[in-house]
């Protein structure tokens, strides 16, 4: 379960008959399909199949798509119906604006926040990237394939929601989710990965979580700005060059179960430990 990218499905006119438990299931139910790959930029959505595949009538699948549409994920196009959107630049640079606005702020109160606990939790995550890079050097590969980018961009994601769920602001966590699933979901192509861009991504994420360990809100919020900037200009390049190559090549997110658990102990065990600084 792709617990934290869950929505709550609001601001619907349902009345009372309809069963808002079937619109949940049936946005999860979609969700859990873009975020796997199972639906790409330009794929058509049916409400019928969709309505077959799970088992349910079209009203809630309806319900569902409007969400969805809501979110920005999807679109509706005159006499031909419901289609996964496709990333512009702009967008981009909007997603990223928005978590540079958010993150920062939301990693120095995380700071203040941390419980050991914490610390090592997002340790671990941290660790797999360097690992990555490791192994790569090893392998005499000069950069990921599809598979290891899934799994690059499941410690890196998982990082930063970490950070968002021990800031414990729901409703920032939740838009900042959201910017993170749509690049995702876009397969958004960046530069190769190779192990000096694993190992600089690596080194970003310590000097964040370095400060974090320290309580230094300050220093957190600057070094997530730097890794943010960063980000962007690598996502920018990649974008420009893609469609100068009219490159349309994707890569679905997935993110590991361990990692999903991991996640959601940090929540479990936060709301038993007193709101004290470790």
């Amino acid at each position: 379960m792709y617990c934290w990218y869950t929505n709550r499905i609001q601001n619907m006119d349902s009345p009372p008959e309809k069963d808002p438990s079937l619109s949940r299931r049936a946005y999860d139910y979609l969700q859990r399909k873009l975020i796997s790959g199972e639906l790409r930029s330009g794929s058509m959505v049916s409400e019928q199949s969709v309505a077959t595949e799970i088992g349910m009538s079209r009203t809630p699948v309806r319900e569902a798509i409007r969400a969805l549409e809501q979110d920005g994920v999807l679109e509706q196009l005159p006499r031909f119906g419901t289609r996964v959107r496709t990333l512009e630049r702009r967008d981009l640079e909007e997603l990223y604006e928005l978590r540079e606005a958010m993150e920062p702020f939301a990693v120095a109160k995380a700071a203040k926040a941390a419980l050991p606990e914490d610390v090592l939790s997002l340790g671990r995550v941290c660790e797999e990237i360097q690992t990555m890079a490791g192994e790569l050097r090893k392998s005499k590969v000069p950069s990921l394939d599809a598979a290891q980018m899934q799994r690059l961009l499941s410690a890196d994601l998982g990082f930063h929601l970490m950070l968002l769920r021990v800031a414990g602001n729901q409703r920032m966590m939740k838009i900042v989710s959201e910017s993170r699933l749509l690049t995702g979901i876009f397969g958004t192509q960046r530069q190769a990965h190779t192990a000096p861009v694993l190992e600089q991504t690596y080194r970003e994420h310590r000097v964040i979580l370095e400060a974090v360990e320290r309580g230094d809100g300050k220093a957190a919020g600057r070094a997530m700005t730097q890794h943010i900037r960063a980000s962007r200009k690598q996502a920018l390049d990649a974008y420009d060059h893609d469609q100068s190559h009219h490159n349309s090549r994707l890569l679905p997110l997935a993110m590991p179960q361990q990692l999903l658990a991991e996640i959601d102990r940090i929540e479990a065990r936060r709301a038993k430990v007193p709101k004290t600084r470790r």
